[in-house]
């Protein structure tokens, strides 16, 4: 059971180093807006910032305990997504530091999940993040929109934020890729029936919500 105090699912694109921004996102299930998006840098502070709300993080990392190419890796490539690999120079580092951090936020509680951004964003057949924020009702305020024009790696985190939300809400957006070593999470194309439904059921409720409001 998902604790009441997590009422908030994350989006983490890792860094391979404390020194560089982890691009990092949260968007709140009631309210369905991105309440975070912002940079974090050492692993204690991404781990207890995910640990006081968040009940599922998608990290844009390869979540394995060894740096090797994968079968994950290999049938995600096959399906036309440029994953980059463990084993590829540069990718070993941040492939221990997600591992250690995935780790350390499954023994307290938070579900930990694997995905790439931009393959989501190819798997759902959208051409930008606004159009895939819009199809799932996400607000984002100009705040944080002026952010994401100045950095791709919250911008990665943000489109993670909204793959975590389809896996809480209980997977009918989700597109799974699934090996023996693991499992990739992307988004279901957004002309599917399960997503269409799910956009339609958004937008009913907030023409029932501007109602009341009137």
């Amino acid at each position: 059971m998902i604790p009441q105090t997590r009422r908030a699912v994350a989006g983490l694109d890792l860094s391979g180093s404390y020194r560089r921004c982890s691009g990092y996102s949260e968007i709140d299930i009631g309210s369905r807006r991105i309440a975070v998006a912002t940079c974090l840098y050492r692993d204690e502070d991404i781990v207890s910032t995910i640990a006081s709300r968040v009940s599922v993080v998608a990290i844009d990392a390869p979540i394995a305990r060894e740096a090797r190419m994968r079968e994950l890796d290999r049938e995600a490539i096959r399906r036309g997504y440029r994953v980059l690999p463990p084993s590829m120079r540069g990718m070993r580092m941040l492939t221990q530091r997600a591992w250690k951090i995935s780790l350390e936020l499954i023994n307290i509680g938070v579900e930990v999940i694997e995905t790439h951004p931009r393959s989501a964003i190819k798997s759902s057949g959208t051409q930008s993040l606004e159009e895939l924020l819009s199809i799932y009702g996400i607000e984002i305020s100009p705040e944080i929109k002026g952010r994401i024009l100045r950095r791709k790696d919250i911008e990665d985190a943000i489109v993670a934020s909204v793959v975590a939300y389809c896996y809480y809400i209980g997977g009918e957006c989700i597109e799974e890729i699934r090996t023996s070593d693991g499992t990739l999470y992307l988004l279901k194309s957004t002309n599917s029936p399960t997503v269409d439904s799910h956009s339609r059921e958004i937008q009913s409720n907030k023409n029932i919500r501007n109602s009341n409001l009137r």
